[in-house]
C-alpha cells in the first residue's frame, strides 16, 4: 500500500468515527417535527466548538457560515449544505445498536437516521476540511425543521441574503450516494363526504350513507401513466355506531406525480370530480381540498455542482448513480431559490422501528464531499 493509499484509508477511518459518534450523540436527544429544540441545541454547541457563529430564524432553522479557506476565497459565493433535524414520531431519544457496520434502533423508537445521517455527514465534512487545511469555498450550513410535515423550514428559508445559489441536500432517498435528478410533486388532499344518517332498523327513506358514496366514487388510484403518477388514500374515518347510517366521512390521500402543471391540474380535477359526482348521484355532497407540499423538479445534467460531484465520486472509484424519486426532500423547496440536489444517505426502512443505516457508506460520502469542496473552482 502506497503512502497516499494509507493516508486515504486513515482519513476514511476518521470520517467513519466522526459520523458514528455524531449519530450516537444526536440520537441521544429527541427530535420530532415541531419539537426540534434539543437537537438544535446540540448542533449549536457542535458548531460553536468549531468557532462558528449560528443563527436561528423565525421558522426554527439553524444556520452557520463557514469562511472560505484560504481567506482570499471568502469572497466567493457560498455552497449550501443542508440536512433536516426533525424526525417522524415517536422520534425518542435512544441508544442505537451497531453490529457489522450497521446502525439500528434499540427497538423502542424509529432510529432517526432520517435525517441525522445527513447532519452527521455535514459536520464530519466541515471537521475534515478544518483538520486537513483543505482549500474550499465558503459554506452555508442549513439545518432545517419541519421537513417531515411539509418542508416547512425549507419553504421559509431564502438563501439569497446569504449569497448561496447552489448546494447539496443530504437526505435519505435511495442507496447511499445516489443523486436525485428528478423528483415528483407531492399534493395532499382531504375528502369530506356528507350524507344523511338514520337507523337501519327503522325506515331508510331519506338516509344517505357517506361510506356508500365513498365506495362508489370513481377517482384515479394506484400507479398511473407508466408509474409517472401515484395516487393513494391512506386514512378513512366514518360513522359513529354500528347501528347508524354514517352521515360523514373524511378521507386523507395524496398525489405524487412527475406531471407538469397542466397534468397536475387535470389529476386534481379528476380526483375531485370522482367524489363530487358520486355524492351528487346518491343525494349527498362532497368537498375535496388540495394542499401542494412541494413541486416537481429536474436537475440539469450540466449543472456545475452536479458535474463536480460526479467527478469527485468517480475519482474515488465509485460509480455515479442517479435516480428519480417520489420521496419529498428539502431540495423540493430549495430548488425554487438555488440549484441544489439531493444525495442519498442510504437510510433504509425509515419511519419505522426497523430503520437502519450502513455506516461505512456515510464515511465515503464525507470523503467525496471533502474532495469536491477541495477542488471546486473559484469561477463558474
Amino acid at each position: 500500500m502506497s503512502v497516499s493509499e494509507r493516508d486515504e484509508t486513515t482519513q476514511t477511518t476518521q470520517s467513519l468515527e466522526r459520523v458514528t459518534t455524531t449519530l450516537r450523540e444526536l440520537l441521544a436527544v429527541p427530535s420530532v417535527s415541531g419539537a426540534e429544540g434539543a437537537a438544535r441545541e446540540y448542533l449549536s454547541g457542535r458548531l460553536a466548538a468549531l468557532g462558528l457563529v449560528t443563527q436561528t430564524d423565525a421558522a426554527g432553522n439553524l444556520m452557520a457560515r463557514v469562511a472560505g479557506f484560504p481567506s482570499e476565497r471568502d469572497d466567493e459565493a457560498p455552497l449550501l449544505l443542508n440536512a433536516h433535524i426533525d424526525r417522524v414520531p415517536p422520534g425518542l431519544a435512544h441508544t442505537p445498536r451497531i453490529a457489522d457496520g450497521v446502525m439500528r434502533s434499540d427497538g423502542t423508537t424509529n432510529l432517526g437516521a432520517d435525517d441525522a445521517a445527513g447532519v452527521a455527514i455535514i459536520l464530519a465534512t466541515v471537521e475534515a476540511l478544518r483538520e486537513r487545511q483543505c482549500a474550499h469555498p465558503p459554506l452555508l450550513l442549513l439545518f432545517t425543521v419541519g421537513e417531515e410535515v411539509g418542508l416547512t423550514g425549507a419553504k421559509a428559508f431564502d438563501p439569497a441574503p446569504w449569497g448561496a445559489v447552489e448546494g447539496i441536500v443530504f437526505d435519505n432517498a435511495g442507496e447511499a450516494g445516489e443523486v436525485v435528478i428528478r423528483a415528483a410533486t407531492y399534493i395532499a388532499f382531504d375528502v369530506a363526504i356528507h350524507g344523511a344518517s338514520g337507523h337501519p332498523g327503522k325506515r331508510l327513506d331519506g338516509t344517505v350513507s357517506a361510506i356508500e358514496i365513498f365506495r362508489c366514487a370513481q377517482y384515479p388510484s394506484g400507479s398511473l401513466d407508466d408509474d409517472a403518477t401515484r395516487i393513494s388514500i391512506g386514512r378513512v374515518e366514518a360513522g359513529s355506531a354500528r347501528n347508524a347510517v354514517p352521515a360523514e366521512l373524511r378521507a386523507l390521500g395524496e398525489i405524487r406525480t412527475l406531471a407538469d402543471a397542466a397534468g397536475r391540474d387535470a389529476l386534481m380535477a379528476r380526483v375531485a370530480r370522482g367524489f363530487t359526482e358520486a355524492a351528487e348521484s346518491l343525494g349527498g355532497a362532497a368537498e375535496v381540498s388540495f394542499d401542494p407540499h412541494c413541486d416537481a423538479y429536474v436537475v440539469g445534467e450540466d449543472e456545475p455542482l452536479l458535474l463536480a460531484w460526479r467527478a469527485a465520486t468517480e475519482a474515488r472509484g465509485a460509480p455515479f448513480r442517479t435516480m428519480t424519486t417520489f420521496i419529498g426532500s428539502d431540495a423540493s423547496a430549495l430548488r425554487a431559490h438555488a440549484r441544489v440536489f439531493t444525495v442519498s444517505t442510504g437510510v433504509m426502512d425509515e419511519h419505522t422501528v426497523d430503520e437502519w443505516v450502513p455506516l461505512p457508506p456515510l464515511a465515503e460520502l464525507v470523503e467525496t464531499a471533502v474532495a469536491l469542496l477541495a477542488r471546486y473552482p473559484r469561477s463558474r
